[in-house]
């Protein structure tokens, strides 16, 4: 009838939608559904272990909530959560749909000393560190800070920031800012990530007051920075190739 072929739905995405991100374990992951319809519209969530939630919705734990807006919270986030988030809405006969995939990372990390790039700074001196993706599609950046804070060009910080090209400034390094920092490239078909591990050090010495230094493991990378290659073909198998 006229009526149902007036009616629409459609799933708004802007440049601070999160298609895909990287979640500390046990924080709290927000993925947005923000529909726009003729009328009041039906929304489901479809969890990666199948199982379906509509709006509004709260478990007994209150662990995974749907907001009536259509906003999916996840609470005290666990490995086992990550994977592809998909909202549909529908009105009528008319239906869309979005994807979100989620990557559950652990909060501390004690990698091996020589799989990982080691830089020293001194108290008080500006830290930059490189980070670049090649993905298809498009990977998403974001850097996990000693604390297990996640930063992007979303969600920065007085204490850093995430600039266009991947790169993580802190403006002026404390010793508090010591530790592993790790850059995570995400999207729909892969991820990859790399470690370095900052020392800030209270007092300038010869050996550290010419900048940056980085100790090279043989074979590794020649430069700071990772570069993730993702393909998603028409058969929608993935080639990934990392450096």
């Amino acid at each position: 009838n006229r009526q149902q072929r007036n009616s629409w739905v459609m799933i708004e995405e802007d440049l601070h939608t999160k298609a895909t991100q990287s979640v500390v374990e046990g924080s709290e992951a927000q993925l947005s559904c923000n529909v726009k319809a003729t009328e009041s519209p039906s929304i489901k969530w479809l969890l990666p272990d199948g199982t379906k939630l509509k709006a509004p919705f709260k478990t007994e734990d209150s662990r995974f909530s749907v907001l009536s807006s259509g906003q999916l919270i996840i609470r005290s986030i666990t490995y086992a959560d990550s994977g592809v988030y998909h909202c549909v809405a529908q009105v009528r006969g008319d239906i869309d749909s979005v994807s979100h995939r989620v990557l559950v990372q652990p909060p501390v990390i004690q990698p091996a000393d020589s799989e990982v790039i080691k830089v020293q700074k001194n108290v008080g001196e500006s830290t930059l560190l490189p980070c670049s993706a090649v993905a298809v599609p498009d990977a998403y950046l974001s850097w996990i800070l000693p604390n297990s804070r996640v930063l992007s060009h979303l969600s920065n910080s007085s204490n850093g920031y995430v600039l266009d090209n991947g790169s993580l400034l802190i403006p002026a390094s404390h010793v508090s800012d010591s530790g592993y920092y790790r850059c995570v490239a995400i999207n729909q078909q892969g991820s990859d990530q790399f470690a370095i591990r900052v020392t800030v050090n209270r007092m300038v010495s010869d050996r550290t007051s010419k900048g940056m230094k980085v100790k090279k493991r043989p074979g590794s990378r020649t430069s700071l920075g990772t570069k993730v290659l993702v393909i998603d073909d028409d058969e929608g198998s993935g080639a990934r190739e990392t450096d």
